[in-house]
């Protein structure tokens, strides 16, 4: 009995030596043990609900029958009639609503600008020296600015104001452009008679109109420049004219002139906008002084502040001394 369990010793001894001695390559691994009856049961649980879950997503194409034809003409029908009438209706509304390409979007009031200068705050100033090339450079390209977008017509009707091709800042007689800004089919209510105006208005423009005909006093929007300081004796010259033609004023496109059928006059247009800018000459001005001036366009439905320009206008100059000093005053 001793034998045989020492010979069984020593052969689990040579088997454990022998697996030792094996490479692990060639050990072959089969996979995890499974039993058969439990794979077949989850492949079949799994199948099962594979099946039961494609059953409830599934969507098979109806059959198709005149009742399911019947209801598809309808819909359609609806849907397209709908559409229609969201369409038309949309199309009917922005034709309604859609602002001709002459007319404002909003109406507003027209007000009033000027050129040349620099806006310090609610006034606009204008200081120059007859000496100083800089400054007479800077007034000209503002004034060319302001008076080339009109061509040459625009030239024709403010030449009275550039004479010395400096726009009268070297003769000491300088021109301000006054410009009414454009306000599409706004329709001015004018001053047709001197007793119209308002007891504000200065004396001079009622004796301006005053002097005019009958004929001359329609349609026009006055304008009046006037200097704040009574003891100043500062002229002013309206070129062409004192007023705006309030007549197609405010309109985008050119309007006639005149329409005779003559051979002579012929017919011929004007672009309107010629006649929104007119030009105030300066003159009998004080050297180095600031001198205030309030420029006003007059007409009953447009509010006097906004068509009110302040100036201050100063001609620098070198001051010269009145009497020579003699040698020993200097000295002394």
């Amino acid at each position: 009995m001793l034998y045989g369990i020492t010979i069984i010793v020593k052969s689990l001894t040579n088997l454990r030596h022998i697996y030792d001695a094996m490479p692990n390559d060639a050990i072959t691994y089969s996979g995890p043990y499974e039993v058969g009856r439990l794979r077949r049961r989850r492949d079949q649980r799994v199948a099962d609900y594979l099946f039961r879950r494609s059953i409830r997503t599934s969507n098979p194409d109806p059959e198709m029958t005149m009742c399911r034809i019947f209801k598809l003409l309808l819909y359609f029908t609806i849907f397209y009639v709908v559409l229609g009438a969201f369409t038309t209706g949309l199309t009917l509304l922005i034709m309604a609503h859609q602002i001709p390409p002459g007319k404002p979007g909003c109406s507003k009031f027209p007000g009033l600008a000027s050129a040349p200068g620099n806006h310090v705050g609610d006034q606009k100033q204008i200081l120059w020296s007859p000496e100083n090339a800089k400054e007479l450079a800077n007034i000209r390209r503002a004034m060319s600015r302001a008076v080339d977008r009109y061509g040459l017509q625009g030239l024709k009707r403010m030449m009275g104001c550039n004479l010395d091709d400096s726009w009268g800042y070297m003769t000491g007689t300088p021109c301000i452009l006054l410009k009414i800004t454009q306000a599409l089919d706004f329709r001015p209510v004018t001053y047709d008679d001197a007793m119209t105006l308002p007891d504000y208005a200065p004396d001079e423009l009622y004796e301006y109109v005053v002097g005019l005909g009958t004929e001359e006093r329609f349609n026009r929007i006055w304008v009046s420049c006037q200097v704040l300081d009574p003891g100043l004796d500062v002229q002013f010259d309206y070129v062409p004219d004192r007023f705006f033609d309030a007549e197609e004023l405010f309109t985008s496109g050119n309007v006639f002139l005149n329409e005779s059928s003559d051979n002579e006059g012929g017919t011929y247009t004007e672009d309107p906008r010629l006649r929104r800018i007119i030009g105030v000459q300066l003159s009998n001005i004080p050297p180095n002084r600031d001198i205030q001036i309030h420029c006003k366009a007059w007409a009953k439905n447009i509010p006097l502040y906004m068509v009110t320009i302040k100036l201050l206008v100063r001609l620098t100059a070198p001051i010269h001394p009145t009497t020579p000093l003699v040698l020993d005053e200097w000295y002394e």
